[in-house]
């Protein structure tokens, strides 16, 4: 019997990832018709909260639940990680929700290049100048994409904030994955901003349809189910392996804006994305060569990882 092998099981992984993650979009974008992105993100948030909750404190042996597991000595580092990690989702969703799909997964896959700006700052980490031209190469791309000289639209600044925003979050992940396993962090965060988005949902309530609660628990589901495969690929796969599998969003995205919503992508779209590729490969490289660990993980959602078992 012919096994797979590593990479190609990885690989097969970041590819359905990809096509999962393109799916939960194409949901954001078509309920962000009809509902606030506000209420998307509470809804989302809510759901998620229930989720990590129930994996954290799921009976284990025969005992029942247990809550001692979900208390922490992090707070204000949790805290933290929420404000970023809320931003760069508030960012994501609006972003998809006003700009062609292809154009907001695109710039989402800047995530890398930010990060090396964070950790040059956050932990001293020498970029070097491979590393350096690298990152001005990534924002080269986003030019492309954006095409300054015709007008910016603020969709597009959105969007590279929330693609900052998200490497902030992840400094603050980093430090806590030395203490705190996942779903603990996946808890806190969900939970912290579903407190966050509490007022802001009041203020622009609007109660979702029995069609629109469907469509968020196909987009919780989604979401979870992408991020998970994705951790899979990361954890049978080498980075510069199924990395570049993941930019198969792109073409994806695409492909359903055209044809769930009539968009059609520019050829600038998929030349800056082939430029903010080569610039990625090369930080990753980069990174490995001096043995730091890399923080370019699959940038959409990330904040739904995987909850392996506590």
């Amino acid at each position: 019997m012919m096994t797979l092998g590593s990479n190609v099981k990885g690989a097969l992984w970041m590819l359905a990832s990809a096509l999962v993650l393109t799916a939960q979009g194409s949901i954001v974008k078509h309920l962000g018709a009809g509902l606030p992105v506000t209420m998307i993100l509470f809804f989302r948030m809510v759901l998620m909260t229930v989720i990590a909750a129930t994996v954290l404190t799921w009976p284990r042996g025969g005992r029942g639940p247990d809550l001692a597991v979900l208390g922490t000595r992090r707070v204000g580092t949790h805290a933290l990680r929420s404000v970023f990690g809320l931003g760069m989702m508030s960012a994501t969703f609006y972003a998809v929700t006003v700009l062609p799909l292809a154009d907001a997964t695109a710039l989402s896959f800047t995530r890398p290049i930010w990060s090396m700006l964070t950790s040059f700052f956050a932990f001293g980490e020498v970029i070097g100048w491979l590393g350096g031209i690298a990152t001005f190469t990534g924002f080269g791309g986003v030019l492309v994409i954006v095409q300054p000289q015709t007008g910016i639209h603020h969709g597009m600044l959105i969007a590279l904030a929330g693609a900052a925003s998200s490497s902030l979050a992840l400094v603050y992940n980093k430090r806590l994955t030395s203490t705190e396993p996942v779903s603990r962090i996946l808890f806190y965060f969900s939970g912290f901003s579903t407190l966050i988005l509490i007022i802001p949902a009041l203020m622009w309530w609007q109660t979702p349809t029995a069609a629109q609660f469907a469509w968020l628990g196909l987009m919780a589901v989604c979401g979870s189910m992408g991020q998970m495969m994705a951790s899979l690929a990361l954890k049978y796969g080498e980075m510069t392996v199924v990395t570049p599998i993941d930019f198969i969003r792109v073409p994806a995205a695409a492909f359903a804006g055209f044809v769930l919503f009539g968009e059609a992508p520019t050829v600038w779209t998929f030349v800056g994305t082939a430029i903010i590729l080569a610039a990625t490969l090369t930080i990753l490289n980069v990174r490995r060569g001096r043995g730091g660990r890399t923080m370019a993980t699959p940038p959409v959602d990330e904040t739904s990882a995987s909850m392996p078992p506590r």
